[in-house]
């Protein structure tokens, strides 16, 4: 746990303990009990070992036990990203459990301004407990936002050393999916792929065509919906 302690510990921020409010698709989503925990920052600091941005909330009441299980799933801003988000918060997910979500980004964003990066974090932890709270408003749960800039592949390694968790869920690109499917390699793309080859822990990877059988699905159960195309 050397990489807990290196790169967690050098600036602490602690955020209000008042309950959120969050909207998604124009829907507002009821206030949940989701209480913010100490984040971690060391986008300042030139001696840490990676440059992150942590944050943390826990549903009210909620107490980790033996039957905690724990996931990381790989949350990049691309659909196949969103995919793996959405599959793991709706599917997988189940009350008790912790989730931590790592957002990657380019190391290029460091020359911005730090504080847009911190706000762009906390309004993706309003997204994502927006989700938990649609997939299931009851159930409690730790939520782990980890915005970190630098190498996907490196960072993932990284974090799987750091919380050792039970599964990693990863999306795959639908184009990067056929071009890796044309070489042979299954219809995954290169950070699936890496993280089949090399990952400690079980890896579960969500294809793009899971959002097409959804959608399809929706539209069969619409009542609006003709029957002329069955």
């Amino acid at each position: 746990m050397h990489h807990h302690t290196e790169f967690c510990a050098h600036s602490r921020h602690s955020s209000s303990d008042e309950p959120w409010t969050a909207t998604t698709n124009a829907s507002t989503i009821k206030e949940m009990p989701y209480t913010p925990k100490v984040s971690f920052d060391t986008f300042e600091n030139p001696l840490a070992s990676m440059f992150s941005f942590t944050l943390q909330v826990k549903s009210a009441g909620y107490k980790r036990t033996r039957n905690t299980r724990v996931y990381l799933c790989a949350a990049s801003p691309d659909e196949s990203g969103v995919e793996a988000l959405d599959w793991c918060l709706e599917s997988l997910v189940q009350d008790g459990d912790e989730v931590i979500i790592f957002r990657g980004v380019d190391e290029e964003v460091l020359e911005k301004d730090h504080d847009i990066l911190r706000e762009d974090a906390r309004e993706f932890m309003k997204v994502i407990q927006a989700k938990s709270a649609e997939a299931d408003p009851d159930r409690k749960l730790s939520l782990i936002l980890e915005y970190i800039p630098g190498k996907i592949t490196d960072t993932i390694d990284r974090l799987i050393a750091l919380y050792r968790p039970d599964s990693l869920v990863v999306g795959t690109r639908g184009k990067r999916g056929l071009m890796a499917m044309s070489m042979g390699l299954g219809g995954i793309g290169s950070v699936s792929k890496y993280c089949l080859s090399h990952s400690p822990v079980p890896v579960i990877v969500v294809r793009p065509e899971r959002k097409a059988k959804k959608e399809a699905e929706k539209r069969k159960a619409d009542p609006k919906r003709g029957t002329h195309f069955d």
